[in-house]
């Protein structure tokens, strides 16, 4: 199937996603029939949406990947926290017409994050001190779009290298027969560490870019036509969070996926299973229910690449941090018990932080693979990261000097954070 024809099929099943629990949210009762059989049919397209496109880009993968998610966030909105038509309404009582509503509503599903909502997610990201310490209240829309697109140009420049680079370094891997598919630990030492350096690489700093480039372009777009810049905090943390496996995921890493998995795992857990809140069963049914949900997801994005959902590197991978977190809350029990360890905290935070710094890319570094082993192998279906590349037009040197000083025009201009 033709690129533009795949990518268009995606975003048309993406917006109907979007459009089926929006339209039955602000149209239909609680508790009617029409929620319950909605998200079968929701299921059902999705379904239809995974099939395999030769160099799946992140658009196309976007588009997938937010249709999964639209299923929980249906069953969130219309099942588990429903909310009826006629509770959107004026001040004076009166229900707003159905493009009124419909406006409400398609927010509810599609910006996860809820930001400046009371539904907002813990731990979105502050925005940096470069808008804070001049105005903690107001975020100037001139300086957000100047400093933004800013960032958005050096990212779109980064990727492109990297895209260039990475394939040529898959192409190489392939020509040496070296084989991942044969089992993690059957790769020579030497080769083993460059691959745990390079996932690490890729987690820090390529994926970290890659989402927040598209998000903030999308924020520039939307800033420019009106929206508040204050409803654009950034996508991801600051690395100095990334001392513990839940600061990684519920800090550093985007939220986006929060809302609408929490609520599934709370009422599968607490509602259907009964467990009671705050208990040891409860509490790891919940990081299960979440990382089984999560896993799945990227399992339906793993099909643009072929990857068979029975080849469990993918759920092995977000599993894997069920076991990761029992592990780490263990160990910080232990540590909570031994004498004196409450004792000069201000002292001990540096090394504790560096310590745990280092656990968390060592289990990135070991489990990872699991998860990007398919990627790794096909370097014909690497993921195109950007949709128009230049690296044809300037060569890899001049664009890593553009990188290199792009980088420290934002650093020190418009006070970059990492």
């Amino acid at each position: 199937m033709d690129q533009c024809q795949s990518n268009g099929r995606l975003l048309a099943f993406s917006v109907l996603q979007g459009l089926i629990p929006s339209v039955i949210l602000i149209t239909t009762p609680k508790q009617s029939v029409i929620r319950y059989l909605s998200i079968p049919c929701m299921i059902w397209i999705v379904y239809h949406m995974m099939y395999p496109i030769q160099k799946p880009g992140y658009t196309s993968t976007n588009f997938l990947g937010s249709s999964a998610t639209f299923v929980l966030t249906a069953l969130d909105i219309l099942l588990i926290n429903p909310q009826a038509g006629r509770d959107f309404a004026h001040a004076n009582g009166n229900t707003k017409s159905f493009f009124s509503r419909l406006i409400e509503a398609v927010p509810l599903v599609t910006c996860t994050r809820a930001v400046n909502t009371p539904r907002q997610v813990k731990n979105v990201p502050p925005f940096p001190a470069y808008y804070t310490k001049r105005d903690p209240k107001v975020i100037p829309r001139g300086r957000f779009l100047v400093r933004e697109t800013a960032i958005a140009a050096w990212q779109f420049l980064a990727l492109d290298i990297y895209s260039v680079l990475a394939s040529r370094q898959a192409i190489n891997v392939q020509d040496k027969e070296v084989s991942i598919s044969s089992g993690l630990w059957n790769i020579p030492g030497r080769a083993w560490r460059a691959q745990a350096v390079q996932t690490l690489i890729t987690w820090l700093f390529v994926s970290r870019i890659l989402l927040s480039f598209y998000y903030r372009v999308a924020s520039i777009i939307f800033v420019s036509l009106g929206d508040s810049p204050s409803n654009s905090p950034p996508m991801i943390g600051r690395m100095a969070d990334i001392y513990t496996l839940r600061n990684f995921w519920g800090k550093f890493w985007h939220q986006m996926l929060r809302l609408p998995l929490t609520s599934t795992s709370n009422f599968l857990a607490r509602d259907i299973l009964g467990l009671p809140r705050s208990s040891f069963v409860e509490r790891y049914t919940n990081v299960f229910i979440v990382f089984f949900f999560s896993g799945l997801i990227h399992v339906v994005l793993d099909s643009l690449r072929n990857v068979s959902p029975w080849k469990f590197g993918t759920m092995s991978f977000f599993l894997s941090f069920v076991v990761g977190y029992m592990i780490e809350d263990g160990v910080q029990a232990l540590w909570k018990r031994t004498p004196g360890s409450q004792n000069n905290v201000s002292l001990l935070a540096w090394w504790q932080r560096a310590l745990g710094f280092c656990w968390v890319t060592t289990w990135l570094g070991v489990t990872s693979p699991w998860y990007f082993r398919s990627a790794m192998l096909k370097p014909e279906e690497q993921m195109v990261l950007v949709p128009v590349s230049i690296a044809g037009l300037i060569s890899l040197p001049v664009l890593g000097s553009m990188v290199i000083g792009g980088g420290l025009v934002l650093k020190f201009v418009f006070e970059g954070e990492v």
